[in-house]
């Protein structure tokens, strides 16, 4: 109770005004893993012992690298993953749909132990949208119109949230989140139904005015809070990237402006708006080490940048040399954090921040 308390007030005094520059804390970078033809990959993912990627150029081939605790190594995977539309990765589990499949397709859900991939499929399930699963053995899986599914240990049951979800969080076992397809409201299981909770949305700036022709209208629709990306921490603890985005109103979802990035804290009753360490950011990517440092990726400039929020205080981490793009974060078994980018060679690097 006194560290929520002492954290709530740590955010509170972030949230009041824009921040001094922040000092840089040391980082050392350990390169693990280097890959070449990097504009061939997207949708990368990392977590724990596996990284995936999907090649669009070799045959559109999902690939996985698997860590064996001193280097990464190309991990052989069933062809239904290979060829999934879609793949996620959550601790021992492994989650592909069909490419090319409808609303009555199957979501395949591995269970991966060595080489050993067995698989617990959901016939039915449509498209994968996102899937996580819990320390205690539990895993969930989100597909198309709001369905979710919770694995018990034996079998599927169905969860399905109020609305269209397009990412899963699991803060704990039993401690949900799902994020609505729209990125404008989180969802919290509480054991029993999907509760939704609202996001700050004072003092945001007003509509752009003009300027936007074409195939896609020129109206705008009202500026709103959206969250890019979120992570979870200790005792449930969330931290989310938001933007204030404006659509255009015939193309919502795929054309729009941004009007200003922050972060987003969960302090276990609300979200809070918490101030950026400056002005011109882009928040993309966020991961949350084991110690509770909070760190976020930076797209506004040429060259990326990486902020850490450690005590309430934010600091910058100087970024590996020739990083030229942050790819993905994730938490190492270890508890650490791993960071997948592109190289200014056309390589990517997968580091260890220690």
């Amino acid at each position: 109770m006194i560290s929520m308390m002492l954290r709530s007030a740590v955010v509170a005094l972030l949230i009041t005004g824009l921040p001094a520059a922040p000092a840089e804390a040391s980082a050392s970078w350990r390169p693990t893993w280097t890959g070449s033809l990097a504009f061939h990959e997207r949708d990368h993912e990392i977590d724990g012992e596996r990284a995936i990627a999907f090649d669009w150029a070799d045959r559109e081939t999902w690939h996985m690298l698997r860590w064996d605790g001193r280097r990464w190594k190309r991990a052989a995977t069933p062809a239904a993953f290979r060829k999934a539309a879609h793949a996620r990765i959550s601790g021992p589990w492994v989650f592909g749909d069909v490419r090319g499949g409808t609303r009555g397709g199957t979501i395949h859900t591995w269970r991966v132990s060595g080489n050993r991939w067995s698989d617990h499929p959901i016939p039915g399930a449509g498209r994968l949208a996102d899937a996580v699963a819990t320390a205690d053995g539990q895993a969930w899986v989100a597909s198309s119109g709001g369905r979710i599914w919770r694995w018990d240990g034996a079998s599927w049951a169905r969860q399905d949230a109020p609305r269209a979800v397009s990412r899963l969080l699991a803060a704990g076992p039993g401690d949900i989140w799902a994020l609505s397809a729209d990125g404008k409201t989180p969802l919290h299981w509480d054991g029993g139904q999907w509760i939704e909770t609202s996001l700050p949305g004072d003092s945001l700036p007003p509509k752009p005015k003009g300027g936007f022709s074409g195939a896609c209208g020129s109206t705008l629709t009202e500026p709103a809070v959206e969250i890019t990306d979120w992570a979870t921490g200790a005792g449930g603890e969330v931290w989310a990237s938001a933007e204030i985005r404006s659509h255009l109103t015939k193309c919502v979802g795929h054309v729009y402006t941004r009007l200003g990035d922050f972060a987003l804290h969960w302090d276990g009753r609300q979200w809070r708006r918490v101030t950026p360490p400056a002005k011109d950011v882009d928040l993309q990517h966020v991961a949350i080490a084991a110690s509770g440092d909070v760190v976020f990726t930076d797209d506004a400039l040429t060259l990326p940048r990486l902020f850490l929020l450690r005590e309430g205080r934010w600091r910058t981490l100087k970024p590996p040399r020739h990083l030229t793009e942050a790819l993905a974060l994730g938490r190492t078994p270890a508890g650490r954090l791993w960071l997948w980018g592109d190289l200014s060679d056309a390589r990517e690097r997968i580091y260890e921040l220690s």
